[in-house]
């Protein structure tokens, strides 16, 4: 099943659509690139849980910004080889998510930070 979340959708379905895709490939292992200004970074995730963290503010009143926070063992993939992830998650920042592109083997999407791009690994 193909499903394209675009602009016209609210937030709200856009990142239910983002949360379920994951939820449906836990136990897999997901590729995810991520660009942000002129930097590009990629991490491998095995997805054993995805957990949303709605913005909390602190006592500065700086806020984070609501997240999904990916839980599994995964690694930094760059051309000196994998660095291992510091902790066992990778959080993407989902505030002013602008659009979702959700397919069966991959998912797009791009929020007011950055862009990702997240794929099934075979």
């Amino acid at each position: 099943m193909t499903t394209t979340q675009k602009e016209g959708l609210s937030m709200n379905e856009s990142l239910k659509s983002v949360t379920d895709w994951l939820n449906a490939h836990k136990q897999q292992t997901v590729m995810i690139r991520k660009q942000e200004l002129e930097d590009t970074d990629q991490t491998r995730i095995t997805l054993e849980d995805v957990e949303y963290k709605p913005s909390t503010p602190t006592i500065d009143e700086y806020t984070e910004g609501d997240s999904l926070i990916l839980h599994g063992s995964g690694a930094v993939v760059n051309e000196q080889g994998d660095i291992p992830l510091p902790q066992s998650t990778y959080q993407i920042y989902v505030d002013g998510l602008k659009y979702a592109d959700v397919q069966e083997q991959q998912l797009s999407m791009e929020t007011e930070r950055a862009k990702y791009e997240i794929f099934i690994q075979s």
